[in-house]
């Protein structure tokens, strides 16, 4: 009998295993860093155009760094100016014009009334890169726009 308890112990355990690994929780987008080339300019564009209010503001000039952490509903966003940070187009110049830099592409949002969006960002003077698009994989319209250093922002319209 203890024999029979052992086996069917250990027939049974790797399923009690993996049934605990599927129910591990997601993470939840929190928080995105960006190093910016004026953080004055970075502030009132996430202010103005994507509705960021600032948390709290740092200037460190012995470390040549000015850091600014920017909140909106459960998103944060840290901008950090570097005395000494190197613009991708400086890096890039003199490579292919089509040429890609490995890490972060673009970020997003979802929004609401997506064509209300881009009358606002286009009366702002934002910059945008194409037009909307619609992904026919997720069936969501979408359009990219850029911030003062070019970063990508692409805006998703939330399906209703």
């Amino acid at each position: 009998m203890k024999r029979l308890s052992y086996i069917l112990l250990f027939a049974f355990m790797p399923i009690g295993l993996f049934a605990q690994q599927s129910v591990f929780p997601e993470p939840e987008p929190y928080f995105t860093a960006l190093l910016v080339s004026n953080i004055d300019t970075s502030i009132a564009w996430y202010t103005k155009n994507l509705g960021y209010s600032v948390v709290n503001q740092v200037d460190l000039k012995e470390r040549g760094l000015r850091m600014a952490n920017l909140k909106s509903g459960k998103g944060w966003i840290e901008l950090i100016e570097f005395k000494d940070a190197v613009s991708q187009e400086e890096l890039q110049k003199d490579a292919a014009k089509k040429t890609r830099l490995i890490g972060i592409f673009k970020f997003g949002f979802i929004v609401t009334d997506l064509s209300q969006w881009i009358k606002r960002l286009s009366d702002s003077g934002v910059k945008f890169n194409g037009d909307i698009v619609k992904d026919p994989n997720i069936a969501m319209r979408m359009i990219i726009l850029k911030d003062p250093d070019g970063n990508r922002v692409q805006l998703f319209e939330k399906k209703s």
